[in-house]
C-alpha cells in the first residue's frame, strides 16, 4: 500500500502540476480550484454511474432469474432448452460483464480520489485525503464494500453454474 502511494505521488509529481503558479499567471489559483471542483464532480459522476450500472445488471440478472423460475414451476415448457441452458449461459455472461464493469469502476474511482488527493495537498485544507486516512484507521468498511461488490457477481455466476448442471 505503502508503495502504491509513493507511485501516485511520483506520478502526481510527474504529471498533474505541469505549470506553477509563476508560469501560469494571475488566475492560476482561481483555475486551480475550478479544477479541483471539476475533479469532485467527476467522483461523483463515477460513483452514480456505478450505482447505475449495478442496477442495470441486477435488473438484468433478476429477470433471467424470473425466466427460470417460471419455466420451472411450469410442467409443460414450451422450450426447455432455451430456459434450462442458454438462459443461464447468458446469465453466466452478464455476471462476468457485471464483474468486470465493478472492477473497472472500482479502479477508476480510486485513480481519482488519488489524483485529488495530490490536488489537496496545494491546498489549505486536505478534507477527502484525511476522510480516507480516517477511514483507514478505524474501519475497513469502504474495503469491504468494494470485496461485496465484486463477489456479487461472482454468486450470480455459481447460481447459473448450478443451474447449467442440475437441470
Amino acid at each position: 500500500m505503502k508503495k502504491q502511494q509513493e507511485l501516485h505521488q511520483q506520478i502526481c509529481d510527474l504529471h498533474l502540476h505541469t505549470q506553477g503558479e509563476k508560469e501560469y499567471g494571475v488566475a492560476y489559483r482561481e483555475h486551480f480550484l475550478e479544477q479541483y471542483k471539476i475533479a469532485i464532480q467527476g467522483i461523483d459522476y463515477t460513483s452514480k454511474w456505478k450505482h447505475f450500472v449495478n442496477n442495470y445488471f441486477l435488473t438484468i440478472h433478476t429477470v433471467l432469474l424470473a425466466a427460470i423460475g417460471l419455466s420451472v414451476a411450469r410442467d409443460q415448457i414450451m422450450a426447455p432448452v432455451l430456459t434450462h441452458q442458454i438462459v443461464p449461459i447468458i446469465g453466466v455472461f452478464m455476471a462476468t460483464a457485471w464483474w468486470v464493469m465493478v472492477r473497472s469502476s472500482n479502479d477508476v474511482l480510486s485513480a481519482k480520489f488519488a489524483i485529488l488527493h495530490c490536488i489537496e495537498k496545494h491546498l489549505p485544507l486536505a478534507i477527502y485525503k484525511t476522510e480516507w486516512e480516517i477511514l483507514g484507521a478505524f474501519s475497513s468498511a469502504a474495503r469491504r464494500i468494494a470485496v461485496i461488490e465484486a463477489i456479487v457477481p461472482f454468486f450470480f455466476l455459481v447460481f447459473y453454474g448450478l443451474i447449467l448442471i442440475f437441470l
